[in-house]
């Protein structure tokens, strides 16, 4: 009997989650979100709706890869670190595994004076997780058992599109293509008082499925204005976001804005703010920066915070770019050695880096 109860408590642990946090929560719920799947998007905080026409944008709102005429195709790729820690009966953990964050690439060009097409594919989030829990006896003070997870995966997504532009005042955008990835969970349970009740599990999931962005862009003298929406699938989301930016100058050297996302619109309407910034101080160097606020209202309530910064140098036809994510989220959950909800805090540092050509 007790080795079915364990069975059951490992399996529940695996299969079942929460989307939208980080940690274990995340690994088997819908994945730790990708703030920006390249250098560029990842310097303005993973913003959607609003951009500065990078050719990545076939994937967020396609109305965008518009906004500058020509051919160029861009390149990313770059680590996360992830930590878990929370404090319990047993003591003070620190979980932290190393993931694989950014991978992208993507192509756009001219057709014509008023349509631009484009493709690309890129790491849009991550299942990755290591953590190993303890139970105590409540007389002896023993720890008497141990629970261990490990996670790994992916989900990626490749599309096709094009940016319209019927009139000189509206950009519309479509892509569609193939979301997949795969996850597998490894989970160990191990009883010190009776081994011979110790217990592995083993699953997994893989995914491939049809999906789709809109988007629409408004460019203005002074400013601009971004909606897009992104189909959901089985182990992602659908969502939606709007934003602006407005510039400083004529030339457009500077940028602020503000975009808005909604995840899950309709049922969990996570909430995730980004405030943005761009400055050129010369043709060959640019500046961004991001500060991001998550707010999700799943059956775990969570907040957090988020911060980036990139830079671009311009090499002639070559634009380099890097970029740093930071961002933090704080929870009342459940860890596996306890029955009672606890702070859970996790972060998540990410660095990306990556090229754009002018062709």
């Amino acid at each position: 009997m007790r080795i079915v109860k364990c069975s059951a408590l490992l399996l529940l642990l695996v299969i079942s989650g929460v989307a939208s946090a980080f940690g274990y929560a995340d690994a088997n719920g819908n994945g730790t979100s990708i703030p920006g799947y390249n250098a560029v998007t990842m310097g303005l905080g993973g913003a959607r709706a609003i951009g500065f026409g990078d050719a990545l944008s076939v994937l967020t709102n396609p109305a965008d890869i518009y906004r500058i005429p020509g051919t160029s195709f861009t390149m990313s790729i770059g680590p996360a670190v992830l930590i878990e820690s929370f404090e319990d009966t047993t003591g003070y953990h620190d979980f932290n595994w190393i993931a694989l964050s950014n991978l992208s690439a993507a192509m756009k060009f001219q057709a014509s004076s008023k349509l631009a097409m484009g493709a690309g594919i890129a790491r849009i989030s991550d299942f990755s997780f290591e953590g190993r829990y303890y139970d105590r006896d409540l007389v002896s003070g023993d720890i008497i058992e141990a629970v261990e997870l490990v996670s790994r995966g992916g989900l990626y997504e490749s599309a096709a599109g094009f940016s319209w532009h019927p009139e000189s005042w509206i950009n519309v955008g479509f892509s569609g293509g193939l979301r997949f990835g795969e996850a597998s969970y490894d989970s160990t349970f191990e009883d010190r008082v009776h081994p011979e009740n110790d217990t592995t599990v083993s699953i997994g999931w893989n995914e491939s499925e049809f999906c789709w962005h809109a988007g629409i862009m408004i460019p203005l003298r002074m400013a601009s204005i971004g909606v897009s929406w992104a189909s959901a699938t089985d182990h992602y989301d659908a969502r939606i976001a709007a934003g602006a930016l407005l510039y400083t100058g004529e030339l457009k050297q500077g940028a602020l804005g503000i975009e808005a996302e909604i995840v899950d619109p309709g049922d969990a309407n996570n909430l995730e703010g980004r405030f943005i910034g761009q400055l050129s101080p010369s043709n060959s160097l640019t500046f961004r920066g991001a500060l991001s606020f998550i707010d999700r209202n799943e059956e775990v309530e969570s907040q957090g915070v988020g911060l980036s910064f990139g830079a671009a140098i311009g090499l002639g036809r070559i634009t380099l770019n890097g970029a740093f994510s930071w961002s933090s989220i704080t929870r009342e959950s459940y860890a596996f050695s306890v029955w009672d909800p606890i702070d859970i805090k996790l972060s998540q540092s990410l660095l990306s880096f990556g090229l754009n050509w002018n062709l």
